[in-house]
């Protein structure tokens, strides 16, 4: 076990300096090469406290510490939570109970970041207060599901159930949305969460396509020596294993690459030099193919479409893309790897076309079931008869779509707030995208790639359950952003120019004397004085 792991903490750590030499050579004039080797000594530092500590909470404890002390002289700290978050593999453990109370909590490795780096910025942090109200629709979905959801958490269960599921849903959201949305968004800064965000799936990219190569998922041999229970499958499609990186699902491992693609060409545009930063979306690329989820595909292909259409010239872009898009695939068809590919697709290949048709039935039958309890859905949906006519050969129902889960546990009004806040946190950073334009371009393509990444998500979150990985956490922080962005936005285009400074032209030399007398100014500077006595 430990040689496995040592193996693979050799190959994944290998991939993951190589991805920070990288960002070194192509983003040190976006951010500053100092940063990115501050960053990239504690992401390193926490690969090796996940593979060789034999421990669970030990690791924790590690890793927190790691994240305070090495993070100390880190002066923006969402770029850190950010930079970590996808670092340590996704999987929990019950925290032992207290006072009378068994099996508390489960918790997983993010939570402790967001403990350690964003909990603590709650306190204090509120920069855009008094700033409007900007992203206010959002705000009050956010707030009211939350209540939601804190109340329903106390439904047909214990006292002490309900306080583990709150705690459980505290810690998934408050954090990431709440410090989020507060954080004065400057263009320094946002270079920092975009290059703090993209720079691990660079690595990750590598380490996928290694998985999908070798047969061999590497961040479970770190779990393994954790000695905890956990539970993760070798999934293949069309003879291909399925990456899936550090957060153990193909489908949750896309959708976190297809945000750092939505992100590399903000990165891109802020980079006098090209070539380099656009070489980044090759690991990204390769990653998200070694998924083999047509989900994220098609939420990439969004991203991207997404960011062209808000450009300045949307038609040109998109027509440049689109060409781009056929060659690809005219490219892709000559090859049979390609081929391959080509057959997976969403509605015209013929690969595993059962799963959609399940995705499918599942809609109907759970659209059935939230029908039964239509406005705050039912504790025992997965009881009922219809839903169990859904269960799979592993013995579950698998629920492969948010939306549908979430209607299904808090109804249609927990619906409708769970798409509100998405949805007007989008529409948020879409109407600030022109007002950016006119202050800074630079800054508009900022606020292009983090509205595609949230639209892509939006999509991906209809293929897919929230409550695998960190997909929760980067479904709130998303949000949480994107309204940050707006409110920023908003403030520096309402700030009042600066007034150009108007330099006073010198007076006129005075005439000369009628008499013919020489002038002042012609005379000595000490008889001057003396000129019109």
């Amino acid at each position: 076990m430990w040689i496995e792991s040592i193996k693979a903490l050799v190959i994944v750590g290998a991939m993951s300096l190589a991805a920070f030499i990288y960002a070194r050579m192509a983003f040190s004039e976006v951010v500053g090469a100092a940063t990115i080797d501050r960053w990239r000594n504690i992401f390193l530092a926490t690969t090796l406290a996940a593979f060789l500590i034999p421990n669970f909470w030990i690791m924790l404890g590690a890793i927190a510490l790691i994240a305070v002390v090495m993070g100390a002289s880190e002066k923006f700290k969402p770029a850190l939570y950010l930079l970590l978050l996808f670092a340590i593999p996704a999987a929990s453990a019950i925290v032992p109970g207290f006072g009378g109370i068994q099996n508390f909590l489960a918790l997983y490795p993010f939570n402790i970041l967001a403990i350690v780096i964003l909990f603590p910025l709650l306190l204090f942090l509120n920069e855009h207060r008094g700033r409007g109200r900007v992203g206010r629709f959002a705000d009050w979905c956010f707030i009211l599901f939350s209540l939601l959801t804190l109340a329903l958490a106390f439904r047909d269960t214990t006292v002490t159930d309900g306080f583990r599921r709150a705690t459980a849903y505290i810690l998934t959201a408050f954090g990431p949305y709440l410090v989020f949305s507060r954080v004065d968004w400057s263009l320094g800064r946002l270079k920092l969460a975009t290059l703090a965000y993209v720079i691990p799936f660079v690595g990750l990219g590598a380490v996928a396509a290694a998985e999908s190569l070798l047969h061999w998922h590497m961040y479970r041999n770190a779990v393994e020596l954790w000695n905890i229970d956990f539970f993760s499958r070798y999934l293949a499609r069309s003879g291909y294993l399925r990456a899936y990186g550090s957060v153990f699902g193909p489908i949750s491992f896309g959708l976190f690459t297809v945000i750092a693609i939505a992100l590399l060409p903000a990165l891109i545009a802020s980079a006098k030099r090209k070539f380099l930063p656009r070489l980044g979306f090759i690991p990204l690329g390769v990653g998200l193919i070694a998924t083999f989820s047509r989900g994220p595909w098609v939420g990439a292909a969004l991203a991207i479409a997404t960011y062209a259409a808000t450009s300045d010239r949307p038609l040109r872009n998109l027509v440049r893309l689109g060409l781009f898009g056929l060659a690809l695939v005219a490219g892709l068809t000559a090859t049979p790897f390609g081929a391959d590919l080509l057959a997976m697709l969403p509605f015209i290949g013929e690969v595993e076309e059962n799963t959609i048709d399940y995705r499918q039935k599942l809609f109907d039958v759970g659209w059935q079931v939230v029908m039964q309890n239509p406005w705050f859905g039912s504790e025992h949906y997965l009881e009922t008869e219809a839903m169990q006519s859904l269960v799979q050969g592993q013995g579950i129902v698998d629920i492969v779509n948010s939306y549908l889960q979430v209607a299904l546990d808090k109804g249609l009004v927990g619906l409708a707030l769970f798409v509100g806040v998405s949805m007007f946190s989008a529409i948020a950073l879409y109407r600030s995208i022109g007002a950016a334009r006119r202050v800074d371009p630079e800054l508009a393509a900022y606020c292009q790639s983090w509205f595609a990444a949230l639209v892509a998500v939006m999509l991906v979150l209809a293929t897919t359950t929230n409550v695998v990985a960190q997909i929760a956490e980067t479904h709130w922080l998303l949000c949480g952003i994107c309204v940050g962005i707006a409110r920023s936005v908003a403030a520096q285009a309402a700030a009042p120019l600066r007034a150009p400074v108007v330099m006073a032209e010198p007076a006129p030399d005075p005439p000369p004397p009628a008499d013919g007398a020489p002038s002042a100014k012609a005379l000595p500077p000490h008889l001057r004085q003396y000129a019109k006595r």
